[in-house]
């Protein structure tokens, strides 16, 4: 942001006995962070941050002031002063986790791939906070530590091995994960679950650490972790030693808390976490949020001086905070850029009865961890002062936005999806009026708590709706007790983010006329050209209008209650890249003028990029990856003068691509799917999405594919997939594209049977899960895969007959003998007990 994009982008929130304050100063920060292992001494505090003890004292006062550290003397003889913090972080930024952003888009891709209803919100909420760098960890121990505490009672008190096993059950059936006992001393667990379970390993880590203490009356902390995952599964080896207990420092909330609260909002800019402090600027922020405003309208409802306004939008124009549109006269207004995540406007509350309440729903349902840190931490927050429901809405309008962003782009197919995931959170969506138009969101069960849920599907319904129309809506709602009706009234007046030619824009200079780059910019349009040339050049949202063109296709398009889609804009990412893959070396691109463009290219939504292209080496077909089908650039070539033509309205990446030739086998069929990248075995069996040979071919004009691209093979009736293999007689493989082309079909024995498969493993290094067809009496030999976690494998026949069989721990391979019946092979994990 600016000057200041380090300030507000690096803080710390504190509950202190004075209430919730911010931390912005990167050195108070620090020092804070510093007293977080134990009280010291200002020397050795100065010592460990490498800075002047002049320049420390200053920043010792002033947190003492505030009430986040205390000063005391632990012998009163003696000179010696030491500091300790009096107060304990609720949230803070940090840097992204490693990851998080890919994890984060398959999350709301796919919300229900591993969870359900409200805790798949949940998740989506965990994966959001990681991708934009927003620290919940103290929030996150402190529900695993409450939670722990609420089954006290359950699990009783007795030796570490009586306890253990109780805690065992509990956690099971409470997260939906696993843990095996691999070693009492030390407490050595072996933790498993599917792939989102290594990403909430600090909550079930100290989850069995509060239990452990509770139920022995000795406390345990992580003294090391290793992870042994492999594909869709996460396990890790958590070893827990013998530690003292370290009170947290006490904060005596019984003080009187004034009324006057120091606000701040937590947004997102740009996908990253920030602070806003400034009050004049929380202000404005809260005047444009739901619509933009002209200037004379911010100043009327913000009540400051026209000058003191008027800076501080210029300041947060550049900084990505607030974006501008014109009006077709030239009047510039201006309106959210950013996405408000919460808003601390309140005093603390303590009441704890909703925790109380919260904590018994969790304790009594099955797989409730995750709905229940999410109601957790809304009530937390809510608690201390914050309003969430902007944070419930930037989840809904986030999860359109990647919902919307395959298939037709109208109303109706966004209320669709709208459905779905309403249902899956236990409510109900119906349209209750056209114009204007109003969906009414009703809650399944009447009795139980609907409004994070509802929130959620506000912020869905108001992001698709604008993503369909390309419009600026204004979102009312009406409650009743047991439903909530969102109208969206008004549709704004026509804005486009460039003057019109020839008028003047409130008579503010051009930018080109400024002779220096000044802090605080003197005009709208030199901090727009600041905010396009900021370090990173990340893409940004920069405005969003609706022409009157369009207000007139939409109003003749909502009497029919749908949208048209073609050329429509995504609301909140109206500048997209070009860039090139790995593989991509020695290609050159030139622009229309002979000047080469280098990569990543940012372009604007919609906008049209003609360019050459040419070879330093060997050339090489090149495509780009849209809908799981690769399609080469010569479908956008000019045969006229040589040129690619091409308009972007998504993010694009150039690819090395190959043409695929498939067997010539009448009994084998062969589905494709090219992916953004490598998937494990086990989704690639399990995934549904394959398009047949023939219509891949024919939309991109043969079948072109990539590294990325895996190819299902299914044997007809009485036939199988012949892989050279003596055993198995596969009725479907899913390969890579330089694995097919060796494949081929043969006639189905008579003499076979059938291996039911609980869990995933490899058959001559082919995956396979479900039913495995093995010729009858033979020695078979299969390596399991679902898990590197400890177990046992057994064989079952028909007859009921079960044999252990014998996992060698190099190859993880079991090797049995099959007869003439049909066997089932499962697994069980395994621990001392």
């Amino acid at each position: 942001m600016g000057n200041q994009d380090e300030y507000l982008r690096n803080f710390t929130v504190l509950l202190t006995e004075k209430g919730v304050v911010p931390l912005t100063d990167p050195l108070q920060i620090s020092v804070y962070n510093e007293l977080c292992s134990g009280s010291k001494r200002p020397s050795d505090i100065a010592a460990s941050l490498g800075i002047p003890s002049s320049s420390l004292h200053f920043v010792l006062d002033k947190m003492t002031e505030s009430g986040v550290i205390i000063r005391f003397k632990p012998d009163a003889d003696k000179k010696s002063v030491y500091y300790s913090n009096l107060a304990l972080k609720i949230a803070g930024s940090k840097q992204p986790d490693e990851g998080a952003e890919e994890q984060c888009r398959e999350t709301f891709t796919d919300p229900s791939r591993y969870y359900s209803g409200m805790s798949s919100v949940a998740n989506m909420l965990d994966c959001y906070a990681a991708e934009i760098g927003l620290s919940l960890d103290q929030l996150r121990a402190k529900y695993a530590r409450e939670l722990a505490d609420s089954l006290k009672i359950d699990i009783g008190a007795g030796s570490l091995e009586d306890s253990i096993l109780k805690i065992k059950e509990s956690f099971a059936r409470i997260t939906g994960f696993k843990f095996s006992i691999f070693a009492l001393n030390p407490l050595t667990l072996v933790f498993e679950g599917d792939r989102v379970m290594s990403s909430k390993m600090d909550m079930l880590t100290e989850f069995v650490c509060r239990a452990v203490e509770n139920a022995t009356g000795k406390t345990y902390a992580v003294s090391s972790t290793e992870e042994f995952s492999s594909g869709e599964t996460s396990r890790f080896k958590v070893v827990y030693d013998r530690v003292d207990k370290r009170p947290e420092p006490y904060i005596n909330m019984s003080l009187h808390q004034s009324a006057e609260v120091d606000r701040f909002l937590m947004v997102d800019l740009d996908g990253s976490v920030g602070l806003i402090t400034s009050p004049v600027q929380i202000d404005i922020v809260d005047a444009v949020y739901e619509r933009p405003l002209c200037i004379t309208d911010i100043v009327n409802k913000v009540e400051a001086p026209r000058s003191t306004v008027t800076s501080n939008i210029l300041r947060m124009v550049e900084d990505g905070v607030i974006t501008v549109f014109y009006s077709e006269s030239g009047t510039a207004y201006y309106g959210m850029s950013c996405s408000i995540l919460m808003k601390k406007s309140r005093p603390i509350n303590r009441d704890s009865s909703e925790i109380h309440d919260i904590m018994s729903g969790v304790r009594s349902k099955e797989n409730a961890f995750m709905e229940g840190y999410l109601l957790y931490l809304l009530s937390s927050l809510k608690g201390l002062g914050f309003d969430t429901d902007y944070m419930m809405v930037v989840l809904g309008a986030k999860y359109m936005r990647v919902a919307g962003n395959d298939g037709p782009r109208n109303f109706d197919v966004f209320f669709g999806k709208m459905s779905d995931i309403a249902k899956a959170i236990g409510l109900s969506l119906n349209v209750v009026s056209i114009y204007p138009l109003t969906i009414g969101i009703t809650s399944d069960d009447p009795e139980s708590e609907m409004s994070p849920a509802m929130t959620f599907v506000k912020g869905m319904a108001h992001q698709g709706l604008e993503m369909a129309s390309n419009g600026i809506f204004v979102r009312v709602s009406e409650d009743t007790p047991a439903d909530r009706k969102v109208s969206f009234k008004e549709i704004y007046p026509a804005l486009s983010m460039t003057p019109m030619e020839g008028v003047a824009v409130e008579g503010l200079p051009d930018a080109s006329t400024s002779k220096s780059k000044k802090k605080r910019t003197s005009s709208v349009k030199t901090a727009l050209l600041n905010r396009s040339v900021k370090e990173g050049n990340r893409p940004t949202r920069t405005v969003r209008y609706i022409t009157g063109f369009v207000m007139v296709a939409f109003f003749a398009a909502i009497l029919v209650f749908g949208f048209s889609g073609g050329d429509n804009q995504d609301t909140y990412a109206d500048q997209l890249t070009v860039n090139l893959a790995e593989g991509c070396d020695g290609v050159l691109f030139y622009d229309e003028t002979g000047d080469e463009i280098q990569m990543p290219l940012v372009v604007d939504r919609q906008q049209t990029v003609e360019f050459t292209m040419t070879f330093t080496g060997e050339p090489f077909d090149i495509g780009v990856v849209d809908n799981g089908m690769a399609y080469p650039l010569d479908m956008y070539l000019s045969e006229e003068d040589g040129t690619f033509t091409m308009t972007i309205d998504e993010n694009i990446t150039f690819q090395p691509i190959t043409l695929l030739d498939l067997p010539d086998d009448e009994n084998l069929s062969y589905s494709l799917y090219t992916f953004g990248s490598s998937v494990s075995d086990s989704y690639a069996y399990s995934f549904n999405g394959y398009i047949p040979a023939d219509q891949y071919a024919e939309v991109v004009g043969g079948l072109w594919v990539t590294a990325g691209t895996v190819v299902s093979v299914t044997a007809s009736d009485g036939m199988y997939i012949d892989t050279g293999s003596q055993e198995f007689l596969f009725d479907r493989i899913v390969c890579g594209v330089d694995e097919v082309t060796d494949l081929s079909s043969a006639d189905l024995p008579r003499d076979y049977v059938n291996v039911h498969l609980e869990g995933g493993f490899e058959a001559d290094g082919w995956f396979a899960t479900g039913v495995l067809r093995v010729t009858e009496d033979s020695t078979v030999s299969l390596r399991f895969v679902s898990t590197n976690g400890p177990v046992s494998i057994s064989m079952v026949t028909l007859g009921g007959q079960e044999t252990s069989l014998v996992l060698q721990p190099m190859d993880r391979s079991v090797t049995f003998d099959i007869g003439d019946e049909d066997v089932v092979i499962s697994y069980r994990h395994v621990g001392i007990y």
